[in-house]
C-alpha cells in the first residue's frame, strides 16, 4: 500500500501505520495534525477545540469510514507561541491549527476588526460567530484577511457583552465625566464623548492599575474581569451591555488544507461551524456563573442601566466606524463594504443595532 503524510510537518512527524499481520490489509493512514493556542484550555475558545472539535471531526471521519485517523498533537496555554504570535504560528507552520487572536493582528487583517469600530450592535456571542462563519466564507475581501496570510478559516469567536467595573457608583454617563477608564486597545474608543479619560492597558494589568489609582475602574469582558477577581478594587459592577465583538477564531494552515483530501477538507470546515457553537454556549456559561458569583458577593454592587441609558451612551460616541472606514479606504481596503455586509447580516437575524453605523458613513 502506497501511503503519504499528509501534512507541512511530513519531514517531522513519521507516518505511523496500525495493523498488522492478516490486518495489514486494512491498516489505516494516519495524518498527524499539531494543533495550538497562545492561551490556556480553561478558556471557551481554546478547550471547545479539544472538547469539541477534535472529536466532532474525528467521529465524522470514523461515522464515513474514510479508512484513516487524524493523531492530533495538542498544545495550548502559549507553549509553542505567545499571544501576539498567533496568526503567523498558524501561517508559517508552528502549528498545523490554531486560534487566532484577530483583535491584534490589526495590522495583518485590519477589516476584521469592523466590530471593534461599530459597539451596541448585539449582546449575544452566538450570533456574532454565526455572522462572521458566515461573512468570513462569502466576502471576499474578508476571506482574502486569511487566506493572504496562509490560513484557511474554520470558525469564529466572539466575546460576552462589555460591561464596567468601577470604584465608583456609575448611575448615569455623568458619572463618567472626569473618570480614568482602563480599556484594551481600540476598545479605549469607546470612551470618547463620555467625559471618562481612556488608559491604556490589558486584562492582566487592570487589576493594579485600579488598585494604584492609575485608573478609577475598567470597561472590560466580565468572564475576564472575573478571573482576575476586579471586583476587589472594582466593587462597582455595571451592566451597560455595550456588546459583543467579534475577536478571531480557528484557522488551519493553508497548505496543510490544501494538501488533505477533498472530504476531510469538508469535515473540518463543517466542525468549525460546531467548534463556535460551543465557544458560544461556553463563553455565555462563564458569563451567567460569574455574575451570579457577584450577586452573591455582598461586597460587590451590581447595577443594569435601561435600554435608553445604553443608547445614550452609544449615540454620544463619535463616527468611529466612519473613521474607520475612511482611514482604510485610504489604503484601498473596502472597509465600507464589509461594514455594509456586517450590518445586513445582523438585521437579517431579526437585530436592530442600537446605532445604524452603515447608515451615517
Amino acid at each position: 500500500m502506497n501511503l503519504k503524510l499528509i501534512s507541512p510537518l511530513a519531514l517531522a512527524l513519521p507516518l505511523v501505520l496500525s495493523g498488522c499481520g492478516e490486518e495489514s490489509a486494512q491498516a489505516m493512514e494516519t495524518i498527524n495534525l499539531r494543533v495550538g493556542a497562545s492561551h490556556p484550555a480553561s478558556l471557551p475558545w481554546v478547550g471547545a477545540i479539544s472538547d469539541h472539535f477534535i472529536p466532532e471531526v474525528d467521529r465524522r471521519i470514523a461515522e464515513l469510514d474514510l479508512g484513516y485517523r487524524i493523531n492530533w498533537q495538542e498544545s495550548y496555554g502559549g507553549k509553542l507561541y505567545k499571544a501576539n504570535a498567533t496568526l503567523s504560528s498558524v501561517s508559517q507552520g508552528i502549528v498545523d491549527i490554531g486560534w487566532v487572536f484577530s483583535t491584534l493582528e490589526g495590522s495583518r487583517q485590519p477589516l476584521t476588526q469592523v466590530t471593534a469600530y461599530t459597539p451596541g450592535v448585539t449582546d449575544d456571542p452566538a450570533i456574532m460567530m454565526d455572522v462572521f462563519n458566515e461573512l468570513n466564507r462569502s466576502v471576499p475581501a474578508l476571506k482574502a484577511e486569511w487566506e493572504g496570510n496562509n490560513t484557511v478559516f474554520l470558525g469564529a469567536t466572539a466575546s460576552d457583552p462589555f460591561q464596567i467595573f468601577t470604584a465608583f457608583p456609575l448611575d448615569s454617563l455623568d458619572d463618567l465625566q472626569g473618570q480614568k477608564i482602563s480599556a484594551a486597545g481600540v476598545l479605549s474608543s469607546w470612551l470618547r464623548g463620555t467625559g471618562a479619560v481612556g488608559v491604556q492597558g490589558a486584562l492582566p494589568d487592570f487589576y493594579m492599575q485600579v488598585q494604584t489609582g492609575v485608573s478609577n475602574g475598567s470597561l472590560v469582558l466580565p468572564s475576564g474581569a472575573f478571573s482576575i477577581k476586579l471586583h476587589e478594587v472594582a466593587p462597582y459592577l455595571t451592566k451597560v451591555n455595550l456588546g459583543s465583538t467579534y475577536f478571531g477564531g480557528l484557522a488551519i494552515n493553508k497548505d496543510t488544507f490544501e494538501g488533505l483530501p477533498d472530504e476531510l477538507q469538508k469535515i473540518l470546515l463543517e466542525a468549525g461551524d460546531v467548534y463556535s457553537e460551543h465557544v458560544g454556549v461556553g463563553a455565555m456559561g462563564l458569563y451567567d456563573q460569574g455574575m451570579a458569583a457577584m450577586e452573591e458577593n455582598p461586597d460587590v454592587t451590581i447595577a443594569t442601566w435601561s435600554e435608553e441609558q445604553t443608547r445614550e451612551w452609544i449615540d454620544t460616541l463619535p463616527n468611529l466606524a466612519k473613521e474607520w472606514v475612511e482611514d482604510n479606504r485610504a489604503k484601498g481596503l473596502p472597509a465600507g463594504e464589509v461594514l455594509q455586509a456586517y450590518m445586513d447580516a445582523i438585521r437579517k437575524r431579526g437585530i436592530e443595532p442600537m446605532r445604524a453605523w452603515d447608515q451615517e458613513i
